[in-house]
């Protein structure tokens, strides 16, 4: 929810915004400030569960920033599913524009440095067959994310996974979506399509984005992470992704086949989201079937090292 912490005197704290009481401050974007909060009235000794995201005072006035924050209040409000972060409330008034979200406690898959994969690929396939079924409902409700990363994924202590961000997010048909709409995103994530800006955008690109994302949790690096930032277009415009096997040689095959499908530079040749998801169930159901067949063996072999 926040790109990184900064920490922020409590006697900097917003003394409340409408019914709600910040308590700490979590975090803070390019044109964010994240904190924890609860309802006004609570004592301190009570829950705060919720997240409070304004505008930073410097961009309060700023319509491009007011049309991020009012974005992501549309669609949190009108969009509901069990891997979207919802917004619970909201103020949009002229000095203090801010939504309200429920805390979540977790961590973002996002890479550790190590150029090594952070779970393993059942569950990889398990967070993705999530925040997959959550962007068809994004699709289903006419929006495409338009910014889908790893760094806008939470999963929680029990596996469960919650995409959120939707400031960048575009209505499926508009003019954002034409030829004449702006580039907006993160570069390492874009599709061609986003980037060329020769044609109309449409739910594909979210395809080619979640499989940026894959690629990147199944082997711990985006595809051109070795590419400058100044050349970083062209490669996603031309060069051919290796093979997600290259850095993780024990990766299922149609796991590799599935991640670079997702990754043709042209959306037509691309999986449509449900025979993605289709494939992610299969996958991920029988990559815990292996996982449980093994686990009397291991058991087993375990047993024989105390033993012996």
């Amino acid at each position: 929810m926040a790109e990184h912490l900064e920490p922020l005197p409590a006697q900097d704290l917003p003394a409340s915004m409408g019914p709600w009481q910040p308590t700490a401050h979590l975090g803070e974007g390019n044109w964010s400030r994240v904190y924890q909060a609860q309802p006004v009235g609570l004592s301190a000794a009570d829950p705060a569960d919720y997240a409070i995201k304004e505008l930073r005072p410097e961009l309060r006035d700023d319509p491009l920033a007011r049309n991020l924050l009012a974005r992501e209040i549309t669609v949190g409000k009108s969009v509901s599913h069990p891997n979207l972060l919802p917004v619970l409330d909201s103020g949009f008034s002229e000095h203090q524009p801010y939504l309200v979200m429920p805390l979540l406690a977790g961590f973002s898959p996002t890479s550790t440095g190590s150029r090594e994969p952070r779970l393993a690929m059942s569950q990889t396939l398990w967070i993705l067959r999530q925040v997959s079924q959550g962007i068809a409902a994004l699709h289903q409700h006419g929006w495409i994310h338009a910014d889908i990363k790893p760094a806008n994924i939470m999963i929680g202590m029990d596996g469960h996974a919650t995409l959120f961000d939707f400031g960048l997010a575009r209505k499926m048909g508009s003019e954002e979506c034409s030829e004449q709409g702006p580039f907006v995103g993160t570069l390492s994530y874009s599709s061609p399509e986003m980037i060329r800006r020769t044609g109309e955008v449409d739910v594909m690109t979210d395809v080619y984005s979640l499989g940026v994302t894959a690629y990147e949790l199944f082997t711990g690096r985006t595809p051109f992470w070795d590419v400058p930032f100044q050349e970083l277009a062209t490669a996603q415009l031309e060069h051919t992704p290796p093979s997600t096997r290259r850095w993780v040689p024990g990766l299922y095959r149609e796991v590799n086949q599935l991640v670079l499908s997702m990754l043709a530079k042209q959306s037509i040749n691309r999986p449509t989201l449900a025979t993605v998801i289709d494939a992610l169930v299969r996958l991920e159901v029988a990559s815990f079937a292996e996982q449980a067949s093994l686990r009397p063996v291991l058991t087993e072999r375990k047993l024989r090292r105390r033993a012996a």
